[in-house]
């Protein structure tokens, strides 16, 4: 059964060696579009809540995998390594009990991507906490809305760390305040604040021009976060900081996940964040 995919650090290893090896070269086959596989990356995805999954790249041509581990979101990392080059990648989902929760399939020149999980066999005879080996093959190929595909993808990897950063306070530091203070901006509507905290993006958020448009563009500022939060942990990599938070919304609901934090001109300032309803 098909079903579209929702999303420990990484050294990369070609498949070319170790168990892979002995498996042959991989691919990936959507309609005309058939992708080498010629080198595999495995990093840690963090969730909004509860451990975090492990992330398989399998791709055409080699990335920069020590970025995409430092990523706040590894796959749009690789996304933007490998766009505008002939080639593509699969990234591949795996869960903290070893089982596949997904595969994304990108490729450029030509472009063609698909999702998809739950078809083939995925099997993973080889799994600690800083290496992953194993396959996933569907060799009878399956068809999406008139477009067939099939793949065979041995793998293995080691897992590489992220670079250590700095753990912040129980505050979180210079960026958690920040945060906080944007918080208490955003609850009180106060628009002079928020256009000081948000700075050039405030030009076409919260026009000062544009009464309706600011209130709109505060309405949308607003959905989804939370009124005040707590900050579970913090760390910061150079200019970059990474909060966990949990917080209730105007709607009463509970939110937690992570929030990207950056370093500008003006201080620290919401870079992006992955919040969700804890239910």
């Amino acid at each position: 059964m098909k079903r579209p995919v929702s999303r420990l650090p990484c050294v990369a290893l070609l498949l070319g060696s170790t168990a892979a090896a002995a498996a042959g070269p991989g691919y990936f086959r959507f309609d005309q579009v058939r992708m080498e596989i010629k080198h595999a990356y495995a990093v840690m995805h963090e969730e909004r809540s509860g451990p975090a999954r492990v992330y398989l790249f399998l791709t055409s041509a080699p990335i920069d995998v020590q970025k995409v581990a430092d990523a706040f979101d590894p796959g749009s990392e690789v996304s933007g390594q490998m766009h505008g080059k002939p080639g593509g990648y699969v990234r591949i989902c795996v869960t903290p009990e070893g089982k596949e929760c997904g595969l994304y399939f990108s490729h450029d020149q030509p472009s063609e991507s698909f999702n998809m999980s739950g078809s083939g066999e995925f099997t993973l005879p080889k799994r600690t906490p800083t290496h992953l080996e194993g396959r996933w093959v569907m060799t009878k190929p399956d068809d999406f809305f008139g477009k067939t595909y099939d793949f065979d993808m041995p793998f293995a990897a080691d897992v590489t760390a992220p670079t250590a950063g700095t753990q912040l306070g129980a505050d979180g530091g210079e960026p958690g305040r920040a945060y906080s203070a944007y918080l208490a901006a955003l609850a009180k509507g106060d628009l002079p604040a928020l256009r000081r905290i948000l700075g050039e993006s405030a030009r076409w958020r919260l026009p000062e021009d544009d009464e309706n448009e600011s209130k709109q563009g505060l309405k949308d500022l607003r959905d989804g976060k939370p009124v005040s939060v707590k900050i579970l942990s913090a760390v910061q990599r150079g200019d970059h900081a990474v909060l966990r938070v949990e917080g209730v919304d105007r709607d009463e609901i509970k939110r937690a996940g992570r929030v990207l934090m950056a370093k500008g001109d003006n201080g620290w300032a919401v870079e992006t964040d992955d919040l969700g309803s804890v239910d």
